[in-house]
């Protein structure tokens, strides 16, 4: 039986509109969803995880080091999924990725709402720059040129690809992208679900079918698109102060994944706000970064 337990209790609970779609805490808070929990069912894998909860490979893996994630699961046993989010440490407008979470943040335009979906991003030395840019055309079922060196990489592995590659089952967009003002780089649905919360992309951000599916349609040119790389992120609710610490990118050098970086981050946040904080707590997100919000402080009041 599937066990749904609050990360946070009820009264902190942001309750979604629908799936992946959360009511936007206050301009001082950031933190929305729950943490659901549950019984794994006998040789299901990360995969098959991943597919029943719409989250990433990666948080999986990272919020149940436990588990054996190489081979199918024996049954009965807690499965933590990570459902919970804080918000990115930057303007609610717009698209906003985190590529060292693997998540895609959508603010629309006068609404009071987010929307979030796992995504799959670059491999080590072929990830999206970390800018500022904006949509600038979308496509259904687009063709696919392949860059030079995606057609060196399948060389090498003796696959010639042709120069171009309509839409159907075989192209690699499938068959929603939305177009980026930085050349050659898309958001855009995949072939390859099993992707998605890992670094497996030429650059491009990758989402499942049903995911794009939803974001397509709400998606115009000139939308604002902000690629951050945040592995450590903090946020207030009810004035407590919760922490989500995700393993940086190798390309990427992080101070803040470790205790004296996230030690910094903490005395930036708190500056104006006397807090009295968990640093054991601390200590363990500097070691087990696991994805997850924990409440690592609470205000002091005056």
């Amino acid at each position: 039986m599937k066990k749904y337990v609050f990360l946070l209790g009820c009264a902190f609970f942001c309750a979604p509109v629908f799936a992946n779609t959360y009511s936007l805490p206050s301009t001082h808070e950031a933190l929305v969803g729950h943490v659901e929990y549950s019984a794994t069912i006998y040789n299901e894998n990360v995969v098959d995880v991943t597919k029943r909860y719409n989250v990433g490979f990666n948080q999986i893996v990272n919020a149940n080091p436990q588990l054996d994630t190489s081979r199918g699961f024996p049954a009965g046993v807690t499965l933590k999924v990570p459902t919970a989010f804080i918000l990115p440490p930057s303007p609610r407008e717009g698209i906003v990725v985190n590529l060292a979470e693997m998540r895609l943040y959508y603010f629309p335009k006068g609404s009071d709402i987010v929307k979030t979906y796992p995504v799959g991003i670059g491999k080590v030395g072929k990830t999206i720059p970390l800018t500022n840019t904006y949509v600038s055309r979308k496509i259904l079922n687009p063709t696919w040129t392949p860059t030079a060196d995606i057609r060196a990489y399948n060389r090498n592995q003796g696959i010639i690809l042709p120069a171009n590659i309509p839409p159907g089952p075989d192209n690699p967009l499938g068959p929603y992208a939305i177009y980026l003002g930085i050349p050659e780089y898309r958001i855009h649905s995949t072939i390859y679900p099993d992707s998605i919360g890992r670094r497996a992309s030429f650059g491009c951000i990758r989402m499942v079918e049903e995911d794009i599916k939803d974001f397509f349609p709400l998606v115009h040119p000139k939308i604002p698109v902000t690629i951050i790389n945040i592995p450590t992120k903090l946020g207030w609710l009810d004035n407590k102060l919760y922490m989500e610490a995700h393993p940086g990118l190798e390309e990427y050098p992080a101070t803040d994944t470790t205790y004296e970086g996230m030690v910094n981050l903490i005395d930036q946040a708190t500056a104006n706000e006397p807090t009295l904080v968990d640093w054991q707590m601390v200590s363990f997100l500097a070691k087990q970064h696991d994805g997850i919000p924990h409440e690592i402080g609470v205000k002091i009041n005056n």
